[in-house]
């Protein structure tokens, strides 16, 4: 039976489970938490939600997932996974044309509800832009390069330390041996180290920049074993922290914090080589340090000297630079990006 199983049905996760992908990078952010995660974060800013995820069973076989959502405010719409790009999951031997055809014709359904207004992001699996791609670039889609740093964990602990900037070793050093970092996961972790975690946060950006329902969606993803947070204090007090999403297959680095006024002291360093080993541990093959921001890319947007300074401190624990493309229709191309919510970080 050939059919279309949505977000909100009970069958949904468990054929995502099923999908038989390959060994490729892709972003771990798509998730059963991380989607309460994510969700959470348009709400508090009153907006209009109707999920739109759903998965093509072709074959008593699931062959496609798609996640988004139609997110709405002030009448205008735009289909985006609440506030990162869509995404497609294909199985890993393809899909028949009337597989497709049935996928695409699911999609303009929801597409329609958007306006046609659209942000989808390919991962260009083994080097091949997905059908949806071709889909939306026919219908006048942009089409724009975004760049990753990734490591591979596949690599010995040698070669992964071999990989770090040689300035950063001795602050990787320096930084375990002051702080001793602690991996907090579901085993360990406890509402007091969130509440910790949100109270370092507050501090350094000095306002309550997001809702205490989205600090709670986090921790839940480190109960379901879909998250970690690594810490690390001095005299007692947590000076850095760090929170860090995986799946099955890969480990992306998401949001910190760190004191200002202990820049002289290299307290993010060992926090990252600390997760990163953790991830590699833990079975990930991948692990995604975050988005590489160049001088003049985008050409119509450039970043600022702050977001190139950060993507500098990334890129220093190694790695390739992987690309996708971020595809966009309408609303002037959907003029936004995925969230950071990196604060501080110890350049």
């Amino acid at each position: 039976m050939n059919n279309v199983v949505h977000l909100k049905d009970d069958k949904f996760w468990s054929l995502l489970r099923r999908i038989k992908i390959d060994d490729a990078w892709r972003s771990s952010i798509y998730s059963e938490c991380k989607l309460a995660y994510y969700r959470q974060r348009p709400l508090d800013e009153n907006k209009k939600i109707s999920d739109a995820s759903f998965v093509l069973n072709w074959e008593q076989e699931p062959a496609a997932i798609f996640f988004g959502a139609v997110v709405e405010l002030n009448k205008m719409s735009e289909l985006v996974f609440y506030e990162a790009p869509c995404i497609l999951i294909e199985k890993k031997f393809g899909l028949t044309t009337r597989a497709k055809k049935k996928f695409l014709c699911e999609f303009d359904k929801i597409l329609d509800q958007a306006n046609g207004n659209v942000w989808y992001r390919d991962y260009f699996i083994n080097g091949n832009a997905s059908f949806l791609t071709n889909y939306l670039l026919k219908k006048g889609a942009v089409a724009t390069p975004v760049f990753s740093k990734v490591i591979d964990l596949c690599l010995d602990e040698a070669s992964l330390w071999k990989g770090i900037r040689k300035s950063y070793s001795s602050l990787v050093n320096n930084g375990l041996k002051e702080m001793s970092p602690k991996i907090l996961t579901n085993d360990n972790i406890t509402q007091q180290h969130m509440e910790k975690f949100r109270e370092l946060h507050r501090c350094v950006s000095g306002r309550e920049t997001r809702s205490i329902e989205s600090w709670q969606r986090q921790f839940e993803s480190i109960q379901n074993n879909e998250a970690f947070v690594v810490f690390g204090d001095l005299d007692g007090d947590l000076v850095t922290a760090g929170y860090f999403s995986y799946s099955e297959m890969n480990c992306i680095y998401g949001s910190s914090a760190s004191r200002r006024d202990m820049f002289h002291k290299p307290l993010f360093h060992s926090i990252m080589w600390t997760a990163i080993l953790h991830a590699k541990k833990i079975g990930c093959k991948w692990f995604e340090v975050g988005e590489q921001n160049f001088k003049n890319h985008p050409s119509d947007n450039p970043p600022t000297k702050k977001n190139i300074n950060i993507s500098g401190f990334k890129a220093g624990f190694g790695g390739n630079s992987k690309f996708y493309l971020d595809i966009k229709i309408g609303a002037d191309n959907i003029n936004h990006t995925n969230r950071v919510d990196t604060l501080v970080i110890n350049n």
